[in-house]
């Protein structure tokens, strides 16, 4: 038996333990135990009365798989469900990654407006945050500039701003260490993908190869559908030689 408090940090743990189970199920290409994984980490944070994570549960885990599933109005409408039911009880990192997350969901509607609002709330958010006040819980204290850079990279990128989805994603590349080799993967991928839009595409690939080498260390099924991405990206150019090579990489790849 336990006191009503030990029980709500047996629920806290348990919710961080079943939403990394979610995690890696999307990792490992299984969207539909990933859902049933967050729904049951959402309601575990509620039996924890811990709305904060509640809402990182709803903006970082299930608007990502939304975003995955090709739902962009879902991924803002969790992303602001997540701001509603935190609202005062998280700090300001945590309200960072909330408007990142409605920003990705209005980039892809291609709404550049709203957009912009959230992703100037998103940086004016992490601005405020203070690291050395030990505020943050554990489960935020891996958004930092690096990560803000990478979401609104995303954002740039699909609403077509070229030179701003590069310079992001290369200034999240500039501040991920190195030992993160499946997120500088994705990271790679994505500035790849800006510099198609740039019609650098003998870079692109160059950049691409860099991911290539990245991912064959790693099993990341999110790593392989940047990839596929990035090939229907350019697939318009496909007669030129420098991508008749990554593509020729990429079948050598997928044999071994």
């Amino acid at each position: 038996s336990y006191r009503e408090a030990i029980g709500r940090e047996l629920f806290a743990a348990v919710a961080r333990l079943t939403e990394l189970a979610g995690y890696m199920a999307i990792d490992t290409g299984q969207p539909g135990l990933a859902q049933r994984y967050y729904i049951q980490a959402l309601r575990l944070a509620q039996a924890a009365g811990d709305r904060g994570y509640g809402g990182y549960v709803l903006a970082a885990s299930m608007s990502h798989l939304a975003a995955q599933l090709g739902n962009p109005r879902e991924i803002a409408q969790l992303a602001r469900a997540a701001q509603e039911g935190a609202r005062g009880r998280v700090t300001p990192r945590a309200e960072a990654m909330f408007h990142a997350a409605e920003a990705r969901g209005h980039a892809l509607m291609g709404d550049v407006r709203a957009t912009q609002a959230a992703s100037g709330r998103a940086v004016h958010a992490l601005e405020a945050a203070d690291p050395s006040s030990g505020d943050d819980p554990a489960w935020i204290a891996h958004f930092d500039e690096a990560y803000l850079a990478d979401e609104l990279a995303h954002c740039h990128r699909d609403l077509g701003q070229a030179d701003a989805a590069a310079r992001c994603a290369q200034e999240s590349l500039d501040g991920l260490p190195e030992n993160k080799a499946r997120r500088r993967a994705i990271g790679l991928v994505l500035l790849a993908s800006a510099q198609v839009q740039q019609r650098e595409i003998e870079q692109a690939c160059n950049t691409g190869l860099k991911a290539v080498e990245l991912l064959e260390t790693v099993r990341s099924n999110r790593g392989a559908e940047y990839l596929d991405d990035f090939q229907q990206r350019l697939e318009p150019f496909r007669d030129e030689a420098v991508v008749r090579e990554f593509g020729a990489r990429l079948d050598l790849q997928a044999a071994a």
